[in-house]
């Protein structure tokens, strides 16, 4: 890993921390919807540069993180996500009972703040699957973001050309965003994507980068 590689990932992380510090005095002082405002600007910036939001400020993904790292320490393996949890119509089915239960806690007044129900129930969730099943098929504002980061024009790219077909990269990737191809290649579903560099960290030759995405 190059210095500014490790500069980035120090950068991140404190970033990560200073996030999910915020979360807590919102939490605390009960103004946790303005952390909806924060996510509304992630969403913005999506549709430009990609998901930053997941991969840096997310609390979600912050908590899923040290996780990680004990599990890869502890050689324990998580279960995959089933293949029922895949379908499309599952994603769709929980942001709408997500946008459900927002309308309704509006409409009734009820003094009930979602996301730390949320995120307990990620990171129970991640303690026995891979957190793919959270990033990719579940999480509300993952749907979202999948939407708008859509239109970006940059993202994590992965120069085929230059690609060895190690797999490094997509035995990393938190949201499974990596695919391989018939080459045996890799290619990122820009829009999947938490541009947490992950990938980058393990290419031996430098070929997961961020930039402007072709097509």
């Amino acid at each position: 890993m190059t210095k500014k590689q490790t500069g980035r990932n120090v950068f991140r992380i404190i970033t990560e921390v200073l996030s999910l510090v915020l979360v807590v005095i919102l939490l605390i002082n009960g103004k946790l919807q303005i952390w909806f405002g924060i996510f509304a600007v992630g969403a913005l910036v999506s549709v430009f540069a990609g998901r930053f939001y997941c991969g840096w400020i997310c609390p979600m993904g912050t908590l899923f993180r040290p996780l990680g790292w004990v599990y890869k320490k502890l050689g324990i393996k998580r279960l995959k996500t089933p293949e029922l949890f895949k379908k499309n119509w599952v994603r769709i089915g929980i942001f709408l009972l997500f946008i459900g239960m927002m309308v309704l806690t509006k409409v009734l007044k009820l003094k009930v703040d979602i996301l730390p129900y949320m995120i307990a129930f990620s990171v129970i969730l991640t303690l026995f699957f891979t957190e793919d099943m959270w990033h990719h098929h579940l999480c509300p504002f993952g749907s979202i973001l999948s939407i708008s980061s859509g239109f970006s024009k940059k993202g994590i790219r992965i120069d085929e050309s230059v690609c060895i077909a190690c797999g490094k990269c997509q035995k990393v990737c938190p949201s499974q965003s990596i695919i391989m191809l018939e080459t045996k290649k890799r290619a990122n579903k820009a829009n999947e994507c938490l541009v947490c560099y992950k990938c980058q960290d393990v290419c031996p030759v430098n070929t997961c980068n961020y930039g402007k995405l072709k097509g």
